[in-house]
């Protein structure tokens, strides 16, 4: 995240940064250390634990993306979302998706990252397809993933909702084994 601090400042400026599925909190850290104030969000009570002793600074929440989210319109100068919004059928994918713009500020910034169709090594292509690109499989967090390719990510996030800063094809070394993930970072627009 370190490339698009630039893009965060104004979130420190009486607006927290809403980290969603902030798991044990390594992104968290990050953000602390920057100066930004966060509200962190997860579905795991076990996470949340974890990530309370990592960053007792931040604020959590336990919260479940397929359910709408607990904040005011725009109240959000900042977003992040990484790796968290690719467990979910198309339909609840495009509802986490808009709840997110919800709480953006007009001008807001979303950093995300999303499964690759290309991350072979995490599951991509594997398990019983559900819907285009989305498998029932055994996977660490949840039973469902979803790999995207460029055109689903032009219908997730639309011009005139979202104007696209960046939109690049990453490997990230985050786990074992290296992962393919789309590293996009997003104005949230006036529609």
């Amino acid at each position: 995240m370190a490339r698009w601090r630039a893009l965060l400042p104004r979130a420190g400026a009486g607006s927290p940064v809403l980290e969603l599925g902030c798991d044990t909190g390594g992104d968290t850290v990050w953000l602390l250390r920057e100066g930004l104030a966060v509200v962190a969000t997860d579905l795991s009570m076990d996470a949340l634990r974890v990530h309370r002793e990592a960053a007792p600074a931040a604020m959590r929440l336990q919260h479940d993306l397929r359910e709408p989210l607990p904040f005011r319109d725009g109240a959000f100068a900042a977003v992040v979302a990484s790796l968290c919004l690719h467990y979910f059928d198309w339909r609840t994918t495009v509802r986490a998706v808009a709840e997110v713009r919800r709480c953006l500020a007009p001008g807001g910034v979303l950093l995300c990252r999303l499964n690759s169709v290309r991350d072979v090594l995490h599951g991509a292509g594997q398990g019983e397809e559900i819907e285009p690109r989305y498998f029932r499989q055994a996977a660490h967090y949840a039973s469902f993933k979803r790999f995207f390719e460029v055109d689903d990510l032009e219908r997730l996030f639309a011009p005139g909702a979202w104007h696209t800063v960046s939109r690049e094809e990453r490997t990230v070394r985050r786990y074992a084994e290296p992962k393919v993930a789309w590293e996009l970072v997003l104005r949230a627009g006036s529609a």
